[in-house]
């Protein structure tokens, strides 16, 4: 058994905010959910709400790469038929 001795780095991003709360609840359905509150009192409400949409965006991203392998979600590939020219013309066959 071999023991690693290293010092521990501090993380270097920024916490939370004070003025935003979070609470986990559960849904009705019982699905666990991050609420986020904000004091639209606050002097820093613009840098508050970036932080709260910037959290909202890395979860739904999370759950994209568990659920169909890229962050970006489920991508579809477009058909394309040559164009005429025209915008509403039919594809010749």
């Amino acid at each position: 058994m071999n023991v690693k001795v290293a010092k521990l780095k501090m993380k270097t991003g920024k916490g939370r905010p004070r003025s935003v709360g979070k609470t986990v609840a559960r849904s009705s359905s019982g699905r666990i959910m991050d609420i986020f509150t904000l004091d639209s009192n606050s002097p820093t409400f613009d840098d508050d709400l970036t932080y709260v949409y910037r959290a909202n965006v890395a979860k739904a991203r999370r759950e994209n790469e568990k659920l169909f392998g890229s962050a970006d979600g489920i991508r579809t590939r477009v058909r394309r038929g040559k164009s005429s020219g025209s915008l509403n013309a039919a594809r010749k066959k």
